[in-house]
């Protein structure tokens, strides 16, 4: 019996390990809290210590932008400097709002939780609400995840 609950533990974690290795790096969302979204291309690029990161998928492309490339959380919203978009057939962003009232407002956050320096890496957390440009439409993107996403730099003359 001892053994077939160590087996079962072994068994265990190298199916976790097994699942974790297959999705390094990973760029990922839900869209409207029923479509998995998932990119096949991501870059996170630092320039002029302005930091975006894009990822591209079958159904779409998720942006974000940043002031600094820090580790911290930055909110989204029309007000601020920070901001995302999604683009598939419409372009939604967070510095865009709804209209008819004021309870109609984009927002969301970046968490970015490490900056790996050693292998050029970067890893977080998003979630946003956005419109798009007449403010009558809206996405939610919930649960985004990038992960060890690759960090190019661009020095501009």
């Amino acid at each position: 019996m001892k053994k077939l609950i160590i087996i079962s533990i072994v068994f265990m974690f190298y199916n976790c390990e097994n699942e974790l290795s297959n999705k390094i790096p990973s760029f990922e969302a839900v869209i409207n809290d029923n479509f998995n979204w998932v990119a096949d291309s991501y870059v996170a690029t630092v320039q002029n210590n302005q930091l975006s990161i894009t990822g591209t998928g079958q159904f779409g492309t998720i942006a974000m932008q940043v002031d600094s490339p820090e580790v911290r959380s930055y909110n989204l919203s029309s007000l601020t400097e920070e901001f995302a978009i999604f683009q598939d057939t419409l372009q939604f962003s967070t510095q865009n709002d709804g209209v008819n009232s004021i309870a109609f407002l984009s927002d969301g956050y970046i968490d970015i939780n490490e900056i790996d320096n050693v292998n050029n890496t970067i890893t977080g957390h998003f979630h946003f609400d956005a419109y798009n440009l007449t403010g009558e439409y809206t996405i939610n993107i919930s649960e985004g995840v990038f992960y060890r996403i690759p960090i190019t730099s661009e020095i501009q003359d």
